[in-house]
């Protein structure tokens, strides 16, 4: 795959994924690094004139009113990197702190900034090597950006803290060292300029997006193969009745649903569900069960009233991501004249705080139904026809896959505590400066959570699916279950008591997440992408 190139203005989730995850190489437009190299030569002179500038000759927050003198220069951005790293807790992971670095490269490539180009260079070098900073997770208000995280990033690059290098932790210094980097030498502005944005938000929050999206395509096919085993109506997913609703998403889902279960030896037609009741009630003069239903439960029936939502909030949250993204999010942003400078709030996070709270409300309720969608599976009083919680033999000797469903309730559980908002527990903080805080990185943090539960309930429900497309015949299924169920089949065998049963949850999960599943969910459900 060729080096991306970064230019401000067109990254998207797919890109930052490429790079976080897939290792993707970085370079950087040229055209925009003279916009950087000019924009940087600016502010050192505008600097060296003694032009009343935040960030350049002012102390920082509620000490904006301290004016630093030139030859303080590099000490005024080091010290603020140095007091302002107080992080705590785990470090991000290896794929969140590559989504941050390239974020923030992202950002200082516009040339709003002040940073140097040496710095954007050295940013795309850490990408390029692999070098990673250690930033922890806690610390940011997503207020005045996410200034912790982006100072233990910041660090880095003037050879100070910890990087994570070749699988090990040392000592940045040495890695440059080693590495033949020269550490930056800050000028005006260029600290300020590498803290003061929503890059480690923006970054998390737009990794636990394109996860998110992958888990929505999963969770509508499952919800396939899901009516297929409880034999439920196909009409529930016609395509007339939710264009009446008129929602986008409500409409994609069914529509994909209905061809997901298109051919299915299992699905009943309404007709025949009408015909059935019509001729079991011939001659009835009083009220009779005639023990057919008319229409499904909502597990069933409402799939794309409860899975559309999620993927028309999953759109919206998409824009705001790539927007961030794609913006000048620092503060002050410089101009071509000195007074033209913009001291305003770009670095609030709120956009991406209420974003990533809205995917994590939508991601639990993929969980809320999945769960819900087990339980119909496995309780012998709901899963009509199927064996008593899925029980391959002996049913009672056996207790089936029952105890998977424990693992996906609780975590259901679990999610209800995450889903609830941060983005509205605003803290007043330094002296009152910063009174109305995001905590952006809050959500996306609790939204990376949410993705990693959210795969374990819809591996809960991949692994109770494989066991009941066993029992009802594999060849009865539509194309795509009967698809699926040989592809899962190459790493999963029926639980039969005879391992143990978190096996069979580790390898759905596993089969989902590697490169066979992720693309077998993005052709059978691709939404129109």
């Amino acid at each position: 795959m060729s080096a991306l190139t970064v230019n401000g203005s067109q990254l998207t989730l797919d890109d930052l994924h490429d790079v976080a995850v897939g290792r993707r190489a970085v370079a950087v437009d040229g055209d925009r690094l003279e916009h950087v190299r000019a924009t940087h030569e600016r502010v050192q002179q505008w600097g060296l004139e003694g032009h009343p500038i935040y960030g350049v000759n002012t102390g920082f927050g509620e000490l904006a009113h301290v004016v630093v003198p030139p030859e303080k220069k590099t000490d005024l951005q080091v010290y603020l990197l140095r007091n302002h790293a107080s992080g705590a807790g785990e470090r991000l992971d290896d794929a969140s702190t590559r989504a941050v670095l390239l974020a923030r490269v992202n950002c200082l490539v516009r040339g709003y900034s002040g940073a140097s180009v040496d710095a954007v260079r050295l940013l795309v070098e850490f990408l390029n090597r692999d070098i990673l900073p250690v930033i922890p997770q806690q610390g940011s208000l997503g207020a005045s950006g996410d200034i912790s995280p982006l100072c233990h990033m910041a660090l880095s690059l003037i050879g100070e803290g910890r990087v994570v290098h070749k699988g090990a932790e040392r000592d940045t210094a040495s890695v440059l060292a080693e590495e033949g980097l020269t550490p930056l030498t800050l000028g005006f502005k260029e600290g300020l300029s590498l803290i003061n944005g929503t890059s480690a938000s923006a970054g998390t929050a737009a990794l636990a997006l394109y996860r998110a999206e992958k888990l929505l395509q999963q969770a509508v096919f499952l919800s396939s193969v899901f009516v297929q085993c409880l034999r439920g109506s196909s009409r529930a997913f016609d395509r007339r009745g939710h264009e009446l609703k008129g929602h986008p998403g409500q409409i994609a889902v069914a529509e994909a649903l209905a061809g997901l279960i298109d051919g299915s030896g299992l699905t009943r037609e309404h007709v025949d569900l009408m015909q059935d009741i019509t001729e079991r009630s011939a001659g009835m003069s009083a009220v009779q069960d005639v023990g057919v239903y008319i229409q499904s439960a909502y597990s069933l029936r409402c799939i794309p009233q409860i899975l559309g939502p999620v993927l028309d909030t999953f759109a919206f949250c998409r824009s705001v991501v790539e927007q961030e993204l794609n913006s000048s999010n620092d503060n002050p942003l410089i101009f071509d004249n000195v007074e033209e400078t913009f001291h305003g709030g770009n670095f609030h996070g709120q956009y991406l705080a209420m974003a990533s709270d809205y995917l994590g409300i939508a991601l639990g309720e993929i969980g809320v139904l999945a769960e819900r969608q087990i339980n119909r599976l496995v309780d012998p009083h709901l899963n009509g026809d199927l064996p008593d919680f899925l029980a391959w033999n002996d049913s009672g000797l056996s207790s089936g896959l029952s105890g998977t469903q424990y693992l996906a309730t609780s975590i259901a559980s679990e999610n209800l505590d995450l889903v609830a908002p941060a983005s509205v527990k605003s803290l007043a903080s330094n002296a009152g400066n910063q009174d109305v805080v995001s905590m952006s990185l809050n959500s996306s943090r609790k939204a990376l959570r949410l993705v990693d539960n959210v795969a374990s309930i819809l591996a809960v429900f991949g692994a109770c699916l494989y066991q009941a497309g066993s029992c009802v015949g594999v060849e009865r299924l539509s194309e795509a279950g009967r698809k699926w169920h040989q592809l899962l089949g190459k790493a999963v065998a029926v639980y039969d008591d005879e391992f143990l049963v978190q096996r069979m949850i580790d390898a759905v999960r596993t089969f989902a997440a590697g490169n066979e599943g992720v693309e077998f969910f993005d052709q059978e459900v691709g939404f129109g992408k």
